[in-house]
């Protein structure tokens, strides 16, 4: 039995597009930006620089602006605190202080939710979320103050808070 040649038994590939160089040209005004001659969207995705990472800005309580339209925004509070994306849930949570310092009036009804919600993202290993459910409940305390001690269905859900905070103080003094 004779031997048949491989190449007629292997599937065809196209060859991979070969990797252009990129050119850059000068322009004569040396204030524009340098310009590639070549376009490469969609030639190779492995070329492209990956996404920026998501940050969280960290505003302090001064630096907090009131919301433009307060009524509409604490239909969704609650429902953006619940949210499987996390940074959802710090956008959420800046929005709770915001309302906690400008507008309690409108959160104190929804007050023991919100608290129950925001001891979950303490407990989130993630240290965006648990930071700034920190500074929410800071914010909490300087809004609300003695209210949260007195009334019975808040004071429950303020314990969990107090609880949170305290065991986070604790971890920090340890390590």
């Amino acid at each position: 039995m004779a031997l048949r040649p491989l190449d007629n038994a292997l599937p065809v590939i196209p060859e991979r597009p070969k990797k252009l160089a990129k050119i850059a040209t000068l322009t004569k005004n040396p204030n524009q930006k340098i310009q590639n001659q070549t376009d490469f969207s969609g030639l190779n995705d492995e070329n492209k620089p990956p996404l920026p990472e998501a940050a969280v800005d960290y505003l302090p309580s001064d630096k907090l602006e009131a919301l433009a339209d307060p009524d509409l925004k604490i239909q969704d509070l609650v429902l953006g605190l619940d949210s499987k994306d996390w940074l959802k849930v710090c956008e959420s949570l800046n929005d709770f202080r915001r309302f906690a310092l400008f507008h309690s009036t409108l959160l104190e009804p929804i007050l023991e939710n919100v608290l129950l919600v925001m001891v979950k993202a303490m407990k989130n290993p993630r240290s965006a979320l648990c930071k700034t459910s920190i500074m929410a409940s800071s914010d909490i305390f300087k809004a609300f103050g003695d209210k949260l001690l007195i009334e019975s269905e808040i004071s429950d859900a303020f314990d969990q808070v107090y609880l949170m905070i305290k065991s986070h103080l604790m971890k920090m003094n340890f390590n």
